[in-house]
């Protein structure tokens, strides 16, 4: 289990950039800002928090998160998983 497992975003902590950009759009205000917090207490990537970030900007311009639960979304494979 990852400090991870418990945020809106299942495997937040082994996400690609790129998969990242995806799966964020499904996130409201309130979910992002989680991500968000935990990402600058923890690793504090700057290309990921620019990401959070930017889209935190777009929700609060009006935008509104895509259709699915990104809990549902497939668990990334690790490497000896």
């Amino acid at each position: 289990m990852s400090a991870s497992d418990d945020l809106p975003l299942p495997d937040f902590d082994q996400m690609t950039i790129g998969d990242l950009q995806h799966r964020v759009r499904s996130l409201t205000k309130d979910e992002l800002d989680i991500v968000l917090n935990h990402e600058a207490g923890h690793a504090a990537r700057v290309p990921v928090l620019e990401i959070l970030e930017a889209r935190l900007r777009q929700l609060e311009a009006g935008a509104q998160p895509s259709a699915g639960d990104p809990r549902r979304a497939p668990r990334i494979e690790q490497p000896g998983d």
